[in-house]
């Protein structure tokens, strides 16, 4: 998996994430912002903090066995089997991240008063 494209990605959505929330900030201080601005600056922050927790797995992963290589232990069976199965260990973290938004997903919409 590419790390700088990942690093990439969680910095321009973590960056997008702040920047929505200084200009929320600042429409909502001069009372200027409309209930559409409102949604739609909403949906951009937790948009893009959604990016970023799917950008973290891939770079926490490679940090960690970089580490672990780093420090000699490249040859332990954990540490070989993270090495040789990367890609298939991050999607198994995106799979459960996945998992556990679609369990939440009801109570979410229930909570927003958009499903009874």
């Amino acid at each position: 998996m590419a790390v700088r494209t990942w690093g990439m990605v969680a910095a321009a959505s973590l960056a997008m994430a702040v920047v929505a929330s200084i200009v929320g900030s600042v429409l909502e201080a001069r009372g200027s912002a409309s209930p559409s601005v409102k949604i739609t600056i909403i949906a951009t922050a937790v948009g893009a903090f959604i990016v970023l927790a799917i950008a973290i797995p891939p770079l926490a992963l490679r940090a960690f066995l970089a580490g672990q290589v780093t420090i000699g232990n490249a040859e332990h069976p954990i540490v070989a089997f993270l090495l040789r199965h990367e890609t298939g260990v991050v999607r198994c973290f995106w799979a459960l991240m996945a998992t556990g938004a679609a369990i939440a997903l009801p109570a979410i919409l229930r909570e927003l008063g958009l499903r009874t």
